[in-house]
């Protein structure tokens, strides 16, 4: 049965500028080289298992997790180790990378053969799925076995499969919801089986009508489709579960007190690849977009540049003066295309920057009125000039709401970032 869902509070609606939602996804073709950074964006880097010289295959462990909070890491291609280096990461710094040299023969130690994984244990599953290198591809790529492994003494009794895609641009989440919708589902339903969570909840925007239709086909006793109105940040956690399900998690609390455990669709489908074909995350969709020549969804092997995959689809054109990793709201500019692709590098825009003066603050408060945490953004930019911190920060989720609809220009989640790492 689908959920007509509803509102958070605060939110923007920015144009949307999703007219890559009807391409299709293709494989991008792995270049010679690959550079797959042993940090990926969450927690601690991993570490290192291979060394010069060493010849992998295709879904080769590279790295091992060095804490909790890291990841297995796998080689896309099957190649020679040309060592561990010191490459541009999409956080300025030079970071260490595993080089790989592709040798094209595409040879791979996956085995191919479906698993019966019916009868594995929740606890096999959850090992399968952190061997096989998942975190969240939603953006936050945080471990995903952690995830589905709650605090004992919490009950999950909805999982929730985030399908929202809110960012302007980005389409990667909405192409893989219409033409993977049956392993999605799937992938869902094991989650849910090592959550011992009997609701599954397909949480879609209404501005995906036809990833709308095909999750319907899936819906049972079991499964629902929750369509919300569109509104950014719908894809935060918080704000998700509140609008599902009226629910509101506490503030530095965890979806989990709340009954509930949140995954991206993107994070759904590894899931079903790593527990029933035994293919690790090497690999995601990501949105081209923007002003790029060939613009559209692409499978993109990790490691692989962003130059080498700007140059395979055109190249930039002469009036194109950033470069996004991510959604606009919330994603990175970079200025070097040696930055290569990571498991959470949700899209790559070209786009063409307005310069806008700032002015000052004239207190009208609508920063406060779009946070989607009850915050007042103003507040951040007023005490930095004073030398002092907003503590209210420390709550906040980087959005960028506030800073898109104030009218004095003022990069009000500048302030708020640097008073959250005060």
């Amino acid at each position: 049965m689908s959920i007509f869902g509803g509102r958070f509070r605060g939110g923007v609606h920015p144009p949307e500028m999703k007219e890559t939602a009807s391409s299709e996804i293709v494989r991008f073709e792995a270049p010679e080289k690959l550079y797959i950074h042993l940090f990926q964006g969450f927690g601690s880097p991993s570490n290192p298992i291979v060394k010069k010289g060493d010849r992998v295959l295709k879904g080769s462990v590279i790295a091992e997790p060095s804490s909790k909070f890291s990841a297995f890491l796998h080689s896309p291609v099957s190649g020679i180790v040309e060592g561990i280096v010191k490459w541009p990461h999409s956080s300025g710094k030079m970071l260490d990378a595993v080089a790989i040299s592709n040798d094209f023969e595409n040879k791979s130690e996956i085995r191919g053969e479906a698993r019966i994984h019916d009868q594995l244990t929740s606890r096999a599953i959850t090992e399968i799925i952190r061997n096989s290198g998942i975190v969240g591809l939603g953006g936050a790529a945080f471990p995903t076995d952690i995830k589905l492994s709650p605090p004992v003494g919490k009950k999950i009794d909805f999982l929730i499969v985030n399908g929202c895609e809110c960012e302007p641009y980005l389409t990667s989440d909405d192409r893989l919801m219409i033409e993977r919708t049956d392993e999605i589902a799937e992938g869902a339903k094991i989650a849910a089986r090592v959550l011992s969570a009997p609701n599954i909840v397909f949480a879609v925007e209404d501005n995906k009508r036809e990833a709308i239709a095909e999750l319907k086909k899936k819906e049972d006793s079991r499964i629902s489709v929750s369509i919300l109105p569109t509104r950014y940040p719908q894809g935060g956690e918080k704000q998700l579960i509140f609008a599902v399900l009226k629910r509101k998690v506490p503030a530095g609390g965890l979806p989990a007190d709340v009954g509930c455990v949140v995954i991206n669709v993107q994070t759904a489908f590894s899931i079903y690849r790593s527990v029933v074909y035994g293919v690790p995350l090497y690999e995601r969709v990501v949105t081209l977009g923007g002003f790029f020549r060939k613009p559209g969804n692409i499978l993109a092997p990790i490691g692989t540049t962003v130059g080498d995959i700007i140059n395979a689809r055109g190249g930039i054109p002469d009036d194109v003066d950033k470069i996004v990793l991510g959604g606009v709201m919330m994603g990175v500019s970079v200025s070097d295309l040696r930055i290569p692709v990571a498991k959470g590098t949700s899209g790559i825009l070209l786009l063409k920057t307005e310069k806008k003066k700032e002015f000052n603050c004239i207190r009208c408060l609508r920063c406060s009125d779009v946070c989607p945490m009850n915050l007042t953004p103003r507040l951040a930019y007023y005490l930095y000039k004073k030398g002092d911190v907003y503590d209210g920060a420390k709550n906040c989720i980087e959005c960028g709401s506030c800073a898109y609809i104030c009218p004095a220009r003022i990069p009000l989640v500048h302030y708020l970032k640097w008073a959250k790492a005060k």
